[in-house]
């Protein structure tokens, strides 16, 4: 028996857009897979786009999404593996294109060296059609510490590169956190990468990452930022005792600069909330830039406005706002 490979898609109203997805998985140049879309309750004719290709080829398979989960991707992923038959695992998003060759180069890889648990391709970006290339996700995506590495986006790992082994991500229990509405890839991959340096990689682009180009703003944006920020609180709780002074430092000037984010974004509960759950407690900050945040909190609360406090508000060398969040 070939080796197989389930294909999990997470869908929500990608009508126009995941035929062209499920296009190139018919297309693969290794036959031996199975695609499970799971549809999170869309409201337009997603079901009779994907059903079509179901009649199309017999290895694609339409589920919706259970009503006992909770909406969103990551219940739909987790699903998805919960559904699936294959030996490996590559999960993709609904509007992105697999290179017809990607199952098959990356399977070969896991066969031929069973010590690794994933193999990981390069990805490229596009805006609209595939031949307009914006440029690839990560220059890098191979590291001596691949960890800490990608925490501080040295490497950057999507969710449609890696093949996994169906094995290693049951056997260890990894799944995409429910409760979080972004981020959730990066969280995924951080408890992975913490768990294992082993994987392979192949220095090709062999998926295709449509990117959009609407910003994200407003209200879904500050609630977007929230749960950046909980992904990131969440990894550094699990792990600061092994975490370096570089990496440690890294992930608190990122919660001092969301909680900047987020004031500015009047997000106030929010920016609230990570000044109590990570900057009151952190001592790297002295009496006076204490003030000037709690002065910050309450500026912006009533009049909307409190730069002037948070300016003096930095707990590196460099001041002010040098640091990016590159969320």
């Amino acid at each position: 028996m070939q080796p197989t490979v389930s294909i999990i898609i997470p869908s929500f109203n990608r009508a126009l857009l995941i035929g062209e997805t499920l296009d190139s998985i018919i297309a693969q140049s290794y036959p031996y897979w199975e695609c499970i879309v799971i549809d999170d309750d869309s409201t337009d004719n997603s079901e009779a786009v994907v059903k079509s290709y179901c009649k199309k080829d017999s290895r694609i398979h339409y589920f919706k999404r259970p009503l006992s989960k909770p909406k969103g991707a990551n219940a739909c992923r987790n699903y998805g593996l919960e559904l699936s038959n294959g030996k490996y695992i590559n999960w993709i998003d609904s509007d992105d294109i697999m290179h017809r060759d990607k199952l098959k180069l990356q399977i070969a890889l896991l066969e031929e060296d069973t010590n690794y648990f994933f193999s990981v391709c390069q990805s490229m970006v596009f805006l609209k059609a595939k031949e307009n290339k914006i440029g690839l996700k990560s220059q890098h995506i191979i590291s001596e510490n691949p960890f800490e590495d990608f925490i501080t986006k040295k490497i950057i790992i999507p969710i449609q590169a890696p093949v996994f082994r169906r094995s290693f991500i049951l056997d260890h229990k990894f799944s995409f956190d429910e409760s979080l509405k972004a981020s959730q890839e990066w969280d995924l991959f951080s408890r992975i990468l913490f768990y294992t340096r082993k994987y392979k990689t192949i220095e090709q682009p062999l998926d295709y990452i449509r990117q959009h180009g609407e910003s994200i703003s407003g209200e879904r944006g500050k609630h977007q930022n929230w749960y950046y920020y909980l992904a990131r609180y969440k990894i550094y709780n699990l792990y600061k005792a092994e975490l370096s002074p570089e990496c440690t430092n890294y992930f608190k000037r990122y919660f001092l600069l969301m909680f900047k984010l987020l004031l500015r974004q009047k997000a106030i509960e929010y920016a609230f909330k990570v000044w109590r759950m990570s900057l009151v407690v952190d001592r790297g900050y002295s009496i006076k830039q204490h003030t000037n945040m709690i002065l910050a909190l309450i500026s912006f609360a009533l009049f909307g406005k409190g730069d002037r406090f948070l300016t003096k508000v930095h707990r590196w060398n460099l001041h002010k706002d040098s640091f990016s969040l590159d969320l």
